[in-house]
């Protein structure tokens, strides 16, 4: 067992995202008050670094490391890690509009 001070810095690239997908923001209602929460506040700013994470919500790093971390496994959020600080973006898009099949069109006229 390793002590604190022997830890390893988070690593936040060892999830899968892929294979998740992205979801949409009816998904949202399935996720637990603080997670909603957290992705809503995201959402709003268009991704946020994981400093800025930790002053909003004011929780103990294991739990927003453990909140994140399931986050990303699920799809709902992306790390980029192009920019300094990596930012986490949410991982979201909108349903696409339903067409009428060509048929129904044609048996209206």
């Amino acid at each position: 067992m390793t002590s604190p001070a022997e830890r390893e810095a988070p690593n936040f690239q060892h999830r899968p995202v892929g294979s998740a997908g992205p979801k949409t923001m009816t998904d949202l209602l399935a996720l637990a008050e603080p997670e909603r929460t957290l992705l809503n506040w995201l959402l709003r700013q268009r991704g946020a670094s994981l400093a800025d994470i930790m002053a909003h919500t004011q929780a103990e790093p294991a739990a927003i490391q453990a909140m994140l971390d399931n986050l990303m496994a699920t799809g709902f959020l992306i790390l980029h890690n192009d920019a300094a600080p990596p930012v986490f973006k949410p991982n979201l898009i909108s349903r696409k509009p339903r067409a009428m099949p060509e048929e129904l069109w044609e048996s209206v006229e």
